[in-house]
């Protein structure tokens, strides 16, 4: 056990009769002993344990050196030196030697506590940027991935001016980090944004703005049987109310308006509304009855019977006119929920079969179907079938040759070779009411359904044609008809069930009866436009369609919001219904942001411009003549007013269009001249609103960057500060650079500042002690907690100068350790001390030998300490936890590698939270507990195909208990890499090797505590048997003699006997990574308050953090001259 400084204060007391009058401690009582037993080992020729004892001299010699002689003093109190082999002092000696060194350490530490010793100016470590990037951009950017590793100094840590010095190498990563940010920089009207990925070209641009119109669009996508079934249920309000919350108010009224004003309408209003009418009220607030299900079916199928079947959006080929084309998209736009009349049709065509090859079983018969029924309360009628073809193209011939091309053959002579009854039962070439007819045409009468078998010999001679028929309306004898048409393949009708809505049977005599499902395919609607039928569906159909458009906006599923020009770049905006039905006035402010900030992002109305006089040129060939040699789609000149204006008039003349004189008015009304100059209206309108949008970015962004400035300088910007900004930013502008090229360049200056990269306090003359100013604290405190920068509630505390005062600091920390942010501090305080940070990047384990070690699990093996020591911080629980909790966190893929218990507690009813991670606890029971049983700890610590008690225990004796050990000789027998190759066990093999005395100095200090680890594989699952089959022996006799099972035996071993040595190496990390620096001989004081503050108030986390902030060494700085 070590000496800490309350145990030598006795000997302070006694100094009366110990001091030495003449020379110092050290030459009187010590420098005689280490003479006469100690230096021939440890001189300078021999230097055993890289310790040379003849370099000291003096008190002041063991005072610089104080941790070495820390270490000395232990030894010699344990009987450890000098070896059993050499000769001995005596016991007055030993105490002698010891009581001397302790006295010359107390002396000075008493002599100089509360020194803040020299913290050395030093560059933000790796982390620490990323960290600081992150807050300052809102975005991961992690711009240090290529940088070297920092070096560790101090007391192991990374964040020390000893280690973190600047070369020419890196000031050029550094520079080469801040274009990285400054690519992810984006301007907006609004100001400056940073984007998740570079957004330096056209396409990353277009990603950035155009995805994030599309995520609104679909965070809003209209689901027609929620509303319905929200409509239905607020229709009984009084019985059951469960309306969705997260439905658009406006758009549900609408639907209930509607649906509840259906049934006093004409045509097929009046049945929606009767059967909206019928269905029952609700029985509880979560059924959902077949009813209801029915009438969304119900209105899904004339939703789909009402719209036009295929929008041609999309246009590719030379041919197509980008003019037209958004003369086009503004009409399909303004019509969403209209009725198009060009649906009504009596006469389509149908591709109802591709005929494959038959199988070679033979079992291949099938029928196809076709469906006719009479619609919109509309009498029985007539549709003759003109043409039934089976045919390579799946569409009828142009020609004859067209025909022959691809081999035509009549459905009548097929079924007159193949089915002679089926074709003298539909009548070829006969209408029944004596009306004349082609020979190879026939007629049904609704309702009816037509058969037609598909016998393997037919596949045998058709495969791979398509059968293509050809319907018509009778519009002699049925020209007030409406006639649904539907086709399907299938089996008999005996295998198909019936669906209601359907045709019962075929009138027809010789056909067989049969009941296609509706919603087999989408059916065709054969009716004259001009009857009084069509008129009537026309009326109802701009009802139901204003209710349920037939889209509430258009996103293409490949081109996103392209305006489906060829090879022009452009954006259309088709929302209407969405905007005018379902949105919000806030949500309806928030998506014309958003297409503001697109158009502007891409500079889409120049962008569109430009692409159109290429097009033109290139592609259409237009403007090929001498009269537009003017017009370069790359020429800056090109968007100005007088060019522009000279374009519209020579596009107008190349168009045709007869002008009058020299205006751009035409002679008369042209619908081509409107278009023409509605396109270049739009294009001086958006020109003209980008040019207005860049002076209020400009503005608003120099307004941020001086905010961000000040947050990334962690101070208030001086007037000097803000003059450079505004300097450099004009003289970019000045040598030709756009505004957001400007504000990178400013934003590249602020990232390669000293007062972002660097931390240092201010510069005063004279070596005295001063306390940090407001500004300082505050950095040091959120470099402390964070890793990063102040935020704005901290940097507020310092302007206002009340961080000084000890209760607003220590406010201030309680509130950071609240934060999410303190996540930082659990990973690069813990995760560097316990070396297992750099483990997903350094990781020594051979995965190739284990399938299950992916790189999901990897991932979450490392993220269970920190989310762990998070958890404790904020909810202050214990340190000692670290040794010997009982609870952890895993997510799905951890608690599957720990299985047992673990698994079984992770996978019960009780909801897990988003992020998949869920607290499990009884690791004690498990064979688990503390970091001991950590898959990161016993994995780190394996070597590469087998576990290594060696590494294990000296992990835990060394980083976690603080012990120190010379250096292993060079010639240490490697152990086999793998068990499995091995002959014995680990634990024979490693018990040959400590058996040489000089070996077993050393491992009988550690071996133990890994070999209590022997339970659990190179990956940290709970084994029985190691790689080759042999049984595990996790039984361990630890330094003393006491004997343990497993890990829950190695914590019971630690907590009776080695908690004060886990406690105290955690506070001497802990107040080396929180200042900064090695610890000093004068923090001893400090070390000693925080152990026994601990000691005080159970072991709490929050007693650590105030302790330290608390005092004055990390409250002042000393001068460096």
């Amino acid at each position: 056990m070590r000496t800490t400084l309350p145990s030598l204060i006795f000997f302070v007391a006694l100094w009366s009769a110990t001091t030495v009058v003449n020379g110092d401690e050290y030459t009187v009582n010590v420098h005689s002993v280490v003479k006469e037993f100690c230096v021939e080992c440890h001189n300078a020729n021999v230097k055993k344990g890289e310790l040379d004892l003849t370099q000291f001299k003096s008190d002041s010699d063991v005072s610089d050196h104080f941790r070495r002689w820390q270490n000395i003093v232990e030894f010699i109190r344990n009987g450890e030196m000098p070896p059993e082999d050499a000769g001995q002092p005596t016991i007055d000696q030993r105490n002698a030697v010891a009581d001397s060194v302790e006295r010359i350490l107390v002396t000075e530490a008493t002599k100089h506590a509360g020194d803040p010793g020299i913290v050395l100016p030093r560059r933000l470590s790796n982390s620490e940027y990323d960290t600081a990037i992150r807050d300052l951009t809102g975005i991961d950017i992690r711009p240090t991935r290529d940088f070297p590793d920092d070096p560790a100094g101090g007391e192991g840590f990374d964040n020390t001016g000893e280690s973190l010095g600047m070369s020419p190498n890196l000031v050029t990563k550094y520079l080469a980090a801040a274009q990285l940010v400054a690519d992810h920089l984006v301007l907006k009207p609004r100001g400056i944004f940073f984007a998740p990925f570079p957004v330096t070209s056209y396409n990353e641009r277009k990603k950035l703005t155009e995805q994030t119109i599309i995520d609104f669009y679909e965070s809003r996508n209209v689901d027609t049987m929620q509303y319905l079934e929200a409509a239905w249920r607020d229709r009984y309000k009084s019985t059951v109310n469960h309306t969705d919350s997260s439905l658009s108010p406006k758009y549900l009224a609408l639907v209930a308006k509607t649906l509840d004003e259906a049934s006093g309408q004409p045509g097929f209003l009046r049945e929606l509304g009767e059967r909206w009418d019928a269905l029952p009220a609700p029985s509880s607030d979560s059924d959902r009855p077949v009813e209801l299900r029915d009438f969304h079916q119900f209105i899904e199928f004339y939703h789909r019977l009402l719209t036009p079947t295929s929008l041609q959006l999309i246009k590719p080929g030379a041919g197509n006119w980008p003019i037209s084309h958004l003369d086009y998209r503004e009409r399909v736009a303004a019509s969403r929920d209209k009725f198009d009349r060009s649906v009504l049709t009596h006469e389509a065509v149908f591709d109802v079969d591709r005929i494959k090859a038959p199988r070679a079983d033979g079992a291949t018969s099938y029928s196809v179907f076709l469906q006719f029924e009479s619609a919109l309360g509309s009498d029985d009628s007539y549709v003759i079938i003109k043409k039934s073809i089976a045919s390579l193209a799946n569409r009828l011939p142009n020609n004859d040759d067209d025909a022959a091309n691809q081999q035509v053959e009549s459905l009548r002579r097929i079924l007159r070779q193949f089915n002679p009854s089926l074709e003298q039962a539909l009548k070829f070439g006969v209408h029944p009411l004596g009306d004349e007819v082609d020979e190879d045409a026939f007629v049904v009468k609704t309702p009816a359904v037509v058969e037609i078998p598909v016998t393997a010999e037919m596949q045998q001679l058709l495969k791979d044609k398509y059968l293509v028929v050809q319907c018509q309306l009778d519009g002699r004898h049925s020209n007030n008809g409406a006639v649904l048409v539907r086709h399907a393949t299938g089996v008999s009708n005996s295998s198909i069930e019936s669906d209601r809505h359907s045709a019962e049977h075929s009138n027809n005599p010789g056909l067989p009866p049969f009941v296609i499902p509706s919603g087999q395919t989408t059916p065709r609607l054969l009716i004259d436009a001009n009857s009084t039928t069509a008129e009537q569906l026309a009326q109802s159909a701009d009802v139901f369609l204003n209710a349920f458009p037939n889209q509430f906006f258009f996103v293409d599923e490949t081109r996103g919001l392209t305006a489906g020009f060829h090879l022009v770049e452009g954006f259309f905006r088709d929302d209407r219904p969405l905007v005018e039905k379902v949105l919000s006035e806030k949500e309806n402010t928030e998506l014309d942001r958003l297409w503001q900030e697109l158009d502007f992002v891409t500079q889409r109305t120049e962008t569109l411009l430009r692409g159109f006089v290429w097009f033109e040129r290139s592609e259409r060939e237009v403007l090929h003549d001498q009269r537009f040699s003017f017009l370069r789609s790359e020429d800056p000149q090109l968007v100005e007013t007088g060019v522009l204006a000279k374009f519209e008039e020579l596009y107008l003349d190349k168009m045709g269009v007869k002008r009058i004189g020299d205006t751009i008015d035409s002679e008369s009304p042209d619908p081509k001249r409107d278009m023409i100059h509605g396109f270049f209206e739009q294009i001086r309108d958006g020109l003209t609103r980008q040019r207005e949008s860049e002076q209020i970015a400009q503005e608003n962004a120099l307004v941020d960057l001086g905010r961000l400035a000040q947050r990334a300088f962690r101070r208030p910007l001086t007037g000097a500060d803000q003059n450079r900004i505004r300097t450099l930013f004009d003289e970019l502008r000045g040598d030709g650079q756009s505004i957001e090229a400007s504000v990178r360049g400013v934003l590249i200056a602020v990232l390669m500042s000293p007062d972002f990269c660097y931390l240092w306090n201010g510069r005063h003359d004279g070596d005295d002690i001063l306390p940090l100013d407001d500004h300082e604290l505050a950095s040091r405190l959120s470099f402390f907690l964070w890793s990063s920068l102040p935020d704005d509630q901290l940097l507020s505390a310092a302007t206002e100068g009340r961080l000084i005062d000890e209760k607003e600091l220590i406010s201030q920390t309680r509130r950071m350790l609240g934060d999410e942010r303190v996540e930082s501090f659990a990973r690069e305080f813990v995760g560097q001390w316990l070396r297992f940070r750099d483990y997903l990047d350094k990781d020594p384990i051979n995965a190739a030998a284990f399938p299950e070690y992916t790189d999901e699990l990897r991932q979450a093996i490392f993220d269970e300490p920190v989310r762990l020591v998070t958890h404790l911080i904020q909810t202050d629980g214990r340190v000692t936890d670290l040794i010997s909790g009982d609870t952890t966190f895993v997510n799905d893929a951890l608690a599957k590698h720990y299985g047992g218990d673990i698994e079984s507690q992770y996978h019960i009813a009780a909801p897990r939270p988003e992020d998949g991670w869920k607290i499990v606890s009884g690791l004690h029971a498990s064979g688990r507990g503390g970091l001991f049983g950590m898959a990161v700890v016993l994995a780190k610590n394996s070597a590469g195909e087998r576990t290594s008690p060696v590494k294990r225990g000296f992990w835990t004796v060394h980083h976690l208990l603080g012990q120190h050990f010379p250096p292993p000789p060079a010639d240490v027998p490697e152990l086999p890499k793998s068990e499995m190759s091995a002959e014995k066990t680990i634990r024979e093999l490693l018990a040959s090797h400590v058996s040489e005395t000089n070996c077993a100095m050393c491992h009988s200090h550690f071996d133990s505590f890994g070999l209590a680890m022997e339970g659990f594989d190179p990956i940290g699952r709970l084994r029985t048997v190691d790689g080759a089959g042999r049984p595990v022996d996790n039984i361990a006799s630890f330094p003393g003699g006491e004997t343990g099972v497993g890990i829950p035996g190695l914590i019971q071993y630690i907590e009776e006997h080695r908690r004060d040595d886990f406690v105290r190496t955690m506070c001497r990390k802990f107040l080396g990574y929180a200042l900064g620096r090695s610890v000093l001989l004068s923090d001893q004081p400090l070390l000693d308050e925080m152990k026994d503050n601990l000691q005080k108030n159970d072991f709490r986390f929050s007693v650590l953090f105030e302790t330290v902030v608390r005092s004055p060494q990390f409250r002042n700085r000393r001068n460096q001259r």
